[in-house]
Parts: structure tokens; C-alpha cells; sequence
């Protein structure tokens, strides 16, 4: 089946520590906060087209490898390898931590994860999050102050804005705080281990989080927007690459060719070959595909890179591994 590109349904998550801008948004009716819009995760259905209603678990296979590209395919089979999403913060989130791929593959084999990098992007707000210690801590340390919590004295916090690129590589301790509306892309993982949770009686996960957190202080990456024609790229790792595109009238927008590309508008209003894009609407664009677009926006675009990237590129860009 030949399909240049999906629109995706969102899918709110209600989160203890959710506000109310993405309901306000949405035009929903919540009685619970909502935290997280997921807009790109295999479970998300098909907006529109001949395979509206199916989910993305059940319609890649039918579009195949040539939808997905070979380096997405070759490296995680016919699924999809990211997860795109929008939070906002009201509260603290938990003091957490991911695993990388090896200890996922190993140790939590049977929940068919990845491990977990991922980056920020923040789209309104400004205010703190956790991002590492700020002090080199041994193990046993690290879990006795997880205990009695001491540990939220021992964090390094940082202060962020607008616009603002935050790489979150696996093993990375970090927290979100209140204020934030941020993008976020993430490998496809659920891997959350909770290290401190500001007592909320919510489960811990200290012996895993303990076997792979970062236990150095971790300085904050600034990285520098790499402009290229009608876009920039903003971060380049092994899992994903994240960019800035801006449409200012009438743009052919192509995917790589090797890998799927994941577009999301942020800002202003822009139309497809199916109609009118608002914000948080999110494509799945097939691999090598072109896409015209129109309009004045800005969207964020997330794929899957070749390794081969991760030598091209500057420093600036390449702040993940």
C-alpha cells in the first residue's frame, strides 16, 4: 500500500503532575490534570485515509519497510521506534532515571522495550528542572539519601526557557518542574525507574535506578541550532535526530530517505493533501516521501538516523550518543 504520510490522533494521559493547558488546547472537558498528549506511539489510531481507525501496530506492517526505511527496519523491525509527545507541568515529576538499550535488553527483556534517551524541547514557560547530581556520589550514598530524602539537596538544578533544547541521555538523574509546556521525543520505552517522588506514595524502583544512574555530576549541553535551508537540525544522537522546520508559504517537505519522519506542528496553522494542521497535529511521513505543505509554521521533526551521522555532524548538534 503506497501512503505518502498518516495523520495521528492524539492521546491524552491524565499524570498527578499534569496541568490544564493541553485540555484548554484540545477543547476537553477534564475533571483530572493531563499531563502528557501522546502523539506518536504505535497504540495512536489513524486519523484519517483508507486506514483511519487502525493503530500503528496494526498498520505498519501492512505499509512494510519501505514506510518505516531500512535504517529504522534493520535496527528495530516493522514498529515504530519513537515516541513523540507533549507535557505540561503543573508539579514536580519524580527525580527518575532510564536505562540505556543494554540494560533494557537484558534485564527488562521480557517488557519488550528499548532503553530510554530523550530530549526536551520547551515550547512555553520558563522555570527549573533536576538535570544530575551536583556532587559525585557512591552508591550506597546515593541510596540512603534516596531514602530518608536528603537527596532532593544533593541535585543539580537548572533553569530553563523558551525555545530551549535539553538532551536527556540514558542514565541521565533529572526531574521536570512546574510551568513547563515542552515537547519531548524519546525512544518507543516505558522504563521509568523513580528515585524520589517528594513522598506521593508511589512506588520506587532505587536498585535499578541505582544500577544505572550517572553518579558523577552531569553538566547541562547547550547545543547550537545547525541552520539548513528551510530548517534546523537541533540535536543528532544514535536514536533520533531533532529538528526545526519552518513554512513560510508553499513547502515540498521529504523524509529521509533511509527512515520515517515524525512532524509535528507547534506553531501557526499550515494544509496537506487531507486539510487544515492545528497545533499538536503530528504526521508520520514514509520514508523518501515528499510532502507538500502550505501555510506559516513551525514544526519539530524527529527520524531515525544512520550511524554515519553521528561523524558528520558538529559537536554543537551531536550531544547525544
Amino acid at each position: 500500500m503506497k501512503i505518502p504520510a498518516l495523520a495521528l490522533e492524539a492521546k491524552p494521559m491524565h499524570r498527578v503532575w499534569g496541568g490544564t493547558r493541553l485540555a484548554e488546547r484540545l477543547g476537553m472537558e477534564c475533571n483530572q490534570p493531563v499531563g502528557e498528549l501522546w502523539l506518536a506511539y504505535d497504540q495512536n489510531r489513524i486519523r484519517s485515509g483508507p486506514l483511519a481507525g487502525r493503530t500503528l501496530a496494526e498498520a505498519l506492517p501492512e505499509l512494510g519497510p519501505e514506510f518505516i526505511g531500512k535504517v529504522g527496519y534493520g535496527r528495530y523491525g516493522l514498529e515504530l521506534p519513537l515516541l513523540v509527545k507533549f507535557l505540561d507541568t503543573a508539579e514536580w515529576l519524580s527525580v527518575q532515571v532510564h536505562p540505556d538499550d543494554a540494560y533494557a535488553h537484558t534485564v527488562e527483556a521480557a517488557s519488550g522495550f528499548h532503553g530510554k534517551t530523550e530530549a526536551w524541547y520547551i515550547l512555553e514557560g520558563e522555570g527549573e528542572i533536576v538535570y544530575g547530581l551536583g556532587e559525585q556520589m557512591e552508591r550506597e550514598t546515593l541510596a540512603r539519601a534516596a531514602q530518608d530524602g536528603t537527596l532532593w539537596d544533593k541535585l543539580q538544578r537548572e533553569w530553563v526557557v523558551s525555545e530551549q533544547v535539553i538532551p536527556v541521555p540514558a542514565g541521565t538523574i533529572h526531574a521536570l518542574g512546574p510551568g513547563l509546556l515542552l515537547y519531548e521525543v524519546q525512544q518507543r520505552s516505558d522504563l521509568t525507574y523513580r528515585l524520589y517522588d517528594y513522598g506521593r506514595p508511589r512506588e520506587l524502583h532505587l536498585e535499578k535506578g541505582l544500577d544505572v544512574a550517572r553518579r558523577t555530576p552531569t553538566p547541562l549541553p547547550h547545543p547550537v541550532p545547525l541552520p539548513a535551508h528551510h530548517k534546523e537540525i537541533l540535536l543528532v544522537g544514535g536514536a533520533f535526530v531533532l529538528e526545526r522546520h519552518h513554512l513560510r508559504g508553499r513547502l515540498a517537505l521529504r523524509a529521509p530517505e533511509d527512515s520515517f519522519l515524525l512532524l509535528t506542528l507547534m506553531a501557526g496553522g499550515a494544509e496537506w493533501l487531507e486539510g487544515p494542521l492545528s497545533w499538536g497535529d503530528t504526521l508520520l511521513v514514509g520514508a523518501g516521501q515528499a510532502l507538500e505543505l502550505s501555510g506559516q509554521a513551525q514544526f519539530l521533526g524527529a527520524f531515525v538516523p544512520p550511524p554515519s551521522w553521528l561523524d558528520w555532524y558538529p559537536n554543537s548538534v551531536r550531544v547525544l550518543p
